[in-house]
């Protein structure tokens, strides 16, 4: 599978990004609330509806570095669901690494 690639949609009023894997639409990362920590709020979702059963995973974090770690461990555990693995064995065991940094 292709690395995880994250786009910032800049006709947002609050960072958005859209999570592609190729051609595959994985899933988002939004700012719901951009106050300084602790009270700032992200939420990442993962939604999969590829065959019969859809594989959909989501929650509120209190940062965008936790919601792309949370979203890299669920699209790693729908890689193990759907039965598919990396093609470098050096990724598949570690999973897909959330970028160091976003712009």
């Amino acid at each position: 599978m292709a690395k995880l690639i994250y786009t910032r949609l800049e006709d947002h009023p609050r960072e958005t990004y859209v999570i592609t894997s190729g051609a595959l639409i994985v899933g988002r990362v939004d700012c719901i609330s951009d106050a300084p920590a602790p009270a700032a709020q992200w939420t990442w979702s993962l939604h999969l509806d590829i065959g019969a059963a859809p594989f959909r995973r989501g929650a509120t974090v209190s940062s965008r570095d936790a919601a792309v770690a949370a979203l890299a461990e669920a699209w790693t555990e729908w890689k193990h669901w759907a039965g598919l693995r990396d093609a470098d064995p050096a990724g598949a065991a570690h999973g897909a690494p959330p970028p160091k940094a976003l712009p």
